[in-house]
This record gives C-alpha cells, sequence and structure tokens, in this order.
C-alpha cells in the first residue's frame, strides 16, 4: 500500500522524537497547542516547522493512522502510545521523503499566527481591488468576517490612491513575493477570487493539481511562508504585503500562566518566591522559565545556570547527538535537569549533527 503524504509527515516527526514521547506529544505539535511541554519538544526535537499546521488532526484519525502504520511493519511499540520507526519505516520514508520533498520553508512556529488573518486580508483586498477596476461594486465577499471587511476597507483607504495603481502595487509586490523556484505560487494563485472569477476550495484545488488534500495544504503553507520570508522586514520593497501582516505578526506570547510567572520574575521574585505567591509547584515554574528562554530571545540565563555548566551541557548534547536529558545528565553530574533544559531551550538552534 503506497504512503500519503500525511504519513510522510508523521513518520518524519516520529523518527525525530524516536519513542522519546507519546503519538499524542505529535497530535498537540500539529495542533499547536500552546502547552509548556509542547513548545520545549518542538524545539527539542527541532519539529517547530510543523507547529500548527495541521489543525485539524483528530485524536482518532492518528490513532488510526499509527495503527496502519503498525500493520504494515513502518513502526512498532516500544512502550504504551510510544513508537519508533522500524528498519522498513526508516527505508520508506528515505524514499518517500526524496518523492515528496518535504517543505523548505514551513515554518509553522513562527508563523503560526500570521497565516490565517494574512490569507484573509489578502484574499478580500484581491477580491476587492479586481472588481473595483472593472466598476463592479455588487459582489458576494469571499470573507464573511466583519473584523476583516472593516480592516481591509480601512487599508485601502489608508492608501489614498486610485484604484487602479493600488491594484497595479498589489499585483507587482504579490508576483515578485510568490517569485521562488522552491515554492509553487499557482498553489495560492488557484485560491484567490476576482472579478467574474470565484477561487477554489482546498479540496478543489488539490484535484485539480493532482496532490492529495495534505499535500497540497503544507505545499500551500511552504508558499506562505516562503512568502513571509521574503516580505517581513522587507517594508520598502513589499509595502503593501507588509502592512497586511502588520499588526498581525508579533513575538510568540507566552502561555497565560507563563505570562504571570514572567511579570513576577521581572519584578525580581526569585522561583522560590514566584512558586510560593502563585500556589504552584517548583516544577511548573521552572517549565515556565523553560518557555520563557524559548519564546523571548532577550531573555538572560545566566542566573539560572554558570558560563561553565552551560557549556559543559551543550559540549555533552552535541558530542552524543544527546537529546535525552539523562544522558547529557550522566555526563554532566552536577547539573540538574532543569539546567539542562533551560540550556537547550536558549540554545536551541545548535546543529545537532
Amino acid at each position: 500500500m503506497e504512503i500519503t503524504y500525511l504519513e510522510t509527515v508523521v513518520l518524519s516527526i516520529l523518527n525525530k522524537i524516536n519513542g522519546e514521547r507519546t503519538i499524542y506529544s505529535l497530535f498537540h505539535l500539529l495542533q499547536g497547542k500552546r502547552s509548556s511541554q509542547t513548545i520545549q519538544d518542538a524545539h527539542l526535537y527541532k519539529i517547530t516547522p510543523y507547529f500548527h499546521t495541521y489543525p485539524t488532526v483528530t485524536r482518532t484519525g492518528l490513532e488510526k493512522m499509527i495503527d496502519r502504520l503498525q500493520q504494515r511493519g513502518l513502526v512498532e511499540e516500544i512502550a504504551e502510545t510510544k513508537v519508533i520507526l522500524t528498519e522498513k519505516g526508516v527505508q520508506a520514508l528515505e524514499q518517500k521523503a526524496a518523492e515528496y520533498k518535504l517543505p523548505d520553508y514551513l515554518n509553522g512556529w513562527r508563523y503560526h499566527q500570521v497565516t490565517d488573518t494574512f490569507w484573509e486580508r489578502l484574499t478580500l483586498l484581491i477580491q476587492v481591488s479586481s472588481n473595483l477596476i472593472n466598476h463592479e461594486r455588487s459582489f458576494i465577499p469571499v470573507r464573511n468576517k466583519r473584523e476583516i471587511h472593516i480592516w481591509v476597507k480601512q487599508f485601502i483607504k489608508q492608501q489614498n490612491e486610485d484604484r487602479y495603481k493600488l491594484a497595479e502595487r498589489l499585483y507587482g509586490e504579490l508576483i515578485s513575493a510568490l517569485d521562488n523556484e522552491k515554492a509553487r505560487p499557482e498553489l495560492v494563485v488557484l485560491r484567490l477570487t476576482g472579478f467574474k472569477k470565484i477561487g477554489l476550495t482546498t479540496i478543489q484545488a488539490s484535484e485539480k493539481i493532482g496532490l492529495e488534500p495534505a499535500h497540497y495544504h503544507f505545499e500551500f503553507l511552504n508558499c506562505l511562508h516562503a512568502l513571509f520570508d521574503k516580505v517581513i522586514g522587507n517594508e520598502h520593497t513589499y509595502p503593501l504585503l507588509s502592512g497586511l501582516i502588520k499588526k498581525v505578526e508579533r513575538s510568540v506570547p507566552l502561555t497565560l500562566s507563563t505570562e504571570k510567572t514572567y511579570r513576577l520574575m521581572q519584578r525580581g521574585y526569585t522561583l522560590e518566591e514566584v512558586a510560593a505567591v502563585r500556589n504552584l509547584k517548583q516544577s511548573t515554574i521552572e517549565d515556565h522559565v523553560v518557555e520563557i528562554a524559548l519564546s523571548i530571545s532577550e531573555f538572560n540565563i545566566d542566573d539560572y545556570v554558570v558560563h561553565e555548566k552551560r557549556q559543559r551541557i551543550l559540549q555533552a548534547a552535541q558530542q552524543n547527538n544527546a537529546r535525552k536529558l539523562k544522558q547529557i545528565k550522566e555526563q554532566v553530574a552536577d547539573a540538574s535537569y532543569f539546567e539542562i533544559r533551560l540550556v537547550l531551550a536558549k540554545y536551541g538552534d545548535v546543529e545537532w549533527n
């Protein structure tokens, strides 16, 4: 039986987790659950690109997929709800990954808060611009959210130029931003609605292109994320597209509980004092600190791990390609698990291989 694209994605993630987490960690990753554990795992196993990239996944659907993969000898269970790839599974993954070419630009962690709102704004702006230059004022909006309607209307007014110049500029920016030999801009264009043209749904577009719906979905996201890479920080070249992203893109927020902890830390509270004030376990506060280190680039961990110990932790992790905290702990016996997790969180971009 042929391995589907979604199964290839799942096998790829399972291969990186390597039985160290349950299959439900994958479920939370694809759904984009903003828990400290999911966020830490995403960075630790370098699977942040897939964060919140398939939120329609269900627990039952994932369980059935894992069962199918197990029946076909591609994965085996090593503990309850923990699986690893078999030799056959590794070979199948290598073959399919080369055939499918998993996305180059997918970055769910960075862009999961940007994508949906940007797409809603862009599609409505294109529809409105297309109809205006064709002197058509009566059409059914492709988006029905009132806040999107209001935003696009105000955005057009702020440009302070006639409809033709606005449409021409928008067209030019899109042509440039979508120009990428490693992405497939046609997957985006098929979805656009304009004057006397109705954009295709995800299913319709996938059928037209000849891709599985999940394959189309990931390639579509890959194309948008490639566009974001080009546009963000380049406002002079892409003023309109940057404007569509503005006020949507922001630093990844902390989970609500972690944010409360962070505010107390900023006021000078020690971790012990934070735990007492919030009536939480010390381990929970430590989870919060790890999340802060992952989410806030300027957060300094020097107060929690001395420089010399930090270097030994990183050396142990790099030399042995060790993602298991226990393995690092064996080599850096004087480090606590909290210190190890914190160092890996802060320096998560270190190449392991």
